[in-house]
């Protein structure tokens, strides 16, 4: 029942964003409303879809769309105990994935012109975005990242530019598939990889899932290198990126390839990365900034997998696992020390 209130909820949600309520809908609607976290989730998703009024995306049909993307939900939900997102971010996923599927169709249907024409697709901060791009290789964007390429993607080139976290399942063609990262040039043919290259992380890097991957680079000697990638295979670049050219490319082997992707099928991995590394990606996640109040927290490290439930629940994880208490309001997090429970646990000193 409580699903079908859901699905309710959204096709009014729906209404109000294309075609407009009837009266009786308009008086269920503000019923609707009174729940403040539905309040909130469909403000959100509200701005973004009016942001889109002025641009060639209101020539498509958005109502149709969004039937398309109801349809879809409710044929591909799992088991309630196999729900690893929240409503809201599944909901903003898929739209984003309409968005972004009409504005790029409207992009290479416009006649030829001197002027480069830019496609950008985004997930933002709290969503995950799947895309189709036009050669028929499939992308999965992680929170806070970003993809552009130009209206040439899939005839005369397949170049792209990748900033933040993505998995690639690439078509097969002649036409080398190039993505452009902080750090280095990727080139492949047809395979499936992840790359997470965020601007302001310390360490960028490319595993390798099937098929095989050059990575080419000019470092800051002015010397260039290439390196060939095989499966279950993680090329890392340690550094920020004033210091990347400086640093070697780290090759290693026999590791679990598919492990480092499942961001994508809704879970929360962590190898040995100090909390201070996690908490990047809790805030890109659920779109929340996270404060430490004591210091001596960040180096504490952790190595597990969780599904990607609710904020709280998984900080609720972490403080299972370690000395620290925390405090969430709106979009801000309060990491402390929980000084009852400091004894139990020994920090691994960050380097």
């Amino acid at each position: 029942m409580e699903e079908n209130n859901d699905d309710r909820n959204w096709y009014l949600a729906s209404k109000r964003l294309t075609e407009g309520l009837s009266d009786a809908e308009q008086v269920e609607w503000e019923v609707v409303l009174r729940n403040e976290k539905f309040k909130n989730d469909f403000a959100l998703i509200e701005k973004h879809w009016h942001a889109l009024e002025a641009s060639a995306y209101a020539k498509i049909n958005v109502g149709e769309d969004w039937q398309t993307v109801l349809a879809k939900i409710r044929t591909t939900q799992q088991p309630a105990k196999q729900f690893v997102l929240t409503t809201w971010l599944r909901y903003a996923a898929m739209l984003a994935f309409v968005i972004v599927s009409a504005y790029g169709a409207w992009m290479f249907s416009k006649p030829s012109t001197t002027q480069t024409l830019l496609t950008r697709i985004e997930a933002p901060a709290g969503a995950r975005t799947y895309v189709t791009l036009p050669d028929s290789s499939h992308v999965w964007l992680n929170a806070g990242s970003r993809i552009s390429f130009d209206q040439h993607f899939g005839s005369d080139n397949r170049d792209l530019a990748l900033e933040g976290e993505a998995f690639f399942d690439v078509e097969k063609r002649k036409v080398p598939f190039k993505v452009q990262t902080v750090a280095y040039e990727i080139s492949v043919l047809g395979t499936a990889f992840n790359v997470k290259a965020y601007r302001d992380d310390d360490e960028v890097s490319t595993t390798l899932i099937r098929g095989s991957l050059k990575v080419n680079r000019v470092n800051a000697a002015g010397v260039a290198e290439e390196i060939l990638i095989r499966p279950n295979e993680k090329l890392t670049l340690q550094g920020l990126p004033a210091e990347r050219g400086t640093h070697p490319l780290v090759l290693q082997k026999n590791i679990d390839g598919a492990a480092e992707a499942d961001w994508k099928d809704g879970w929360l991995t962590v190898r040995g990365e100090s909390l201070r590394e996690l908490s990047k990606k809790i805030e890109r996640l659920y779109n929340v900034t996270i404060q430490f109040e004591d210091e001596n927290l960040e180096a504490y490290k952790y190595t597990g997998r969780i599904q990607q439930f609710s904020l709280e629940q998984v900080l609720k994880a972490l403080a299972l696992t370690s000395p620290i208490e925390f405090v969430i309001h709106e979009k801000s997090v309060t990491l402390r020390e929980n000084k009852n429970t400091k004894s139990k646990y020994q920090t691994t000193p960050t380097p």
